[in-house]
């Protein structure tokens, strides 16, 4: 391990694939006044290493504890003790965001306090505690309230599928393409005991599913300047992502039929999200897309989510993504690709599309594939596909 005097004031980068070294590190860099770079345990050797020096680190811990420390030159002195992440880089280039040790020790109470969540709930994390969801809210969360989580790193739904059903009560942390997959292999009527999605919102189906065999379904909404910024208790709907952590105020100037950006304040300061939604008579956020996303048509906006949805309204679509792509009339236009039954063709998806949406919503183009490409992480990046299909 790297000696105390070399940690503080100092960025120790880690890219390790064992949570309980991941969190070994990370109470040894606390407790020296330290920062930490966070980076995906998949990540290989040589991009971990870029990204360790784009941040300034003084070290790279790589693969496990067990591996020598890589130490690097031209490390950064860092005067508040932080934690470092990247963006995830699903709508441009990853950027480095800094959030001090104090800022993620007030997300954790406010989260708990909204949580309100007792030890005996078991916290149980699907997702890679290499990034906020399953780190902060996740796992130091729990730990906080005394509640001991428990990590799952095997890929197989059905060992996943066994935890869960082998806990009596538990809060399952996912993402709407991990609850869709554990779905398919869980049988019973009631699945879950509490369920909290992040990442991206439900699709289709599968939401109205999702809510109907769980007792609880929270949707977490955030971004990575903030953490999580929102708690959804019971959403009426995928876009509801309901009301702002007590230390943060949300502001929308859009509604219903024109969503705009989403604005967060903490401490008299604006953090412009890039989301566009509205907040409905309720006071609840509804989070509606990512602005980058937005397809410009002639000079007419498409939001992604709005022709997802029509089209999941096909019986013969499973899955389905909508993203830009290249016109050379028009500029942009609409593109679909599809995951759906034997029955499916492209004839009928535009055909379904004519009769729902108005002319220049419907996608110029559909590919009807066995697969939606995703990240490790579970998303799907429409820029990546846009570049590349």
């Amino acid at each position: 391990m790297i000696p105390h005097q070399q940690m503080m004031h100092r960025i120790t980068a880690i890219c390790l694939k064992d949570p309980p070294e991941i969190m070994s590190v990370l109470r040894q860099v606390i407790f020296c006044h330290g920062s930490v770079l966070l980076i995906n345990g998949e990540m290989p050797r040589g991009q971990a290493l870029k990204l360790a020096q784009e941040a300034g680190s003084t070290a790279l811990l790589y693969g496990s504890l067990s591996e020598p420390v890589q130490f690097l030159s031209d490390s950064t002195v860092i005067d508040t003790p932080s934690l470092l992440q990247f963006s995830s880089g699903t709508t441009g280039t990853p950027k480095i965001i800094r959030r001090s040790w104090q800022q993620v020790e007030r997300e954790i109470a406010n989260y708990n306090a909204r949580l309100s969540s007792n030890s005996s709930e078991v916290p149980i994390i699907l997702v890679p505690v290499s990034h906020s969801f399953g780190l902060i809210t996740g796992v130091l969360a729990a730990l906080e309230r005394k509640a001991q989580p428990v990590i799952v790193t095997d890929k197989n739904p059905k060992f996943a599928a066994h935890v869960i059903q082998s806990t009596r009560e538990s809060i399952v942390y996912g993402v709407p393409y991990l609850f869709h997959i554990l779905l398919s292999v869980m049988r019973n009527e009631r699945a879950f005991h509490k369920i909290i999605s992040s990442g991206a919102p439900f699709t289709g189906k599968v939401f109205d599913t999702v809510k109907a065999r769980s007792e609880l379904v929270i949707q977490q909404y955030g971004c990575s300047e903030l953490g999580c910024i929102s708690l959804g208790f019971d959403p009426a709907t995928h876009a509801d992502v309901g009301t702002p952590l007590q230390h943060l105020e949300v502001t929308v100037d859009g509604h219903a039929e024109s969503p705009d950006e989403i604005i967060v304040m903490m401490d008299g300061s604006p953090v412009f999200t890039r989301d566009l939604g509205w907040i409905n008579s309720a006071g609840r956020i509804q989070v509606e897309g990512r602005i980058d996303d937005l397809i410009n048509v002639s000079g007419q906006k498409v939001i992604p989510y709005e022709v997802e949805q029509v089209l999941l309204g096909m019986e013969e679509i499973q899955e389905v993504v909508v993203y830009r792509t290249k016109h050379k009339v028009w500029g942009e236009a609409v593109k679909a690709m599809i995951v759906g039954t034997s029955s499916l063709s492209s004839e009928l998806a535009k055909q379904w599309c004519i009769e729902h949406l108005p002319q220049y919503k419907i996608p110029s183009a559909f590919d009807i594939v066995e697969e939606i490409p995703r990240a490790a992480s579970g998303k799907i990046s429409r820029k990546w596909l846009s570049e590349n299909y």
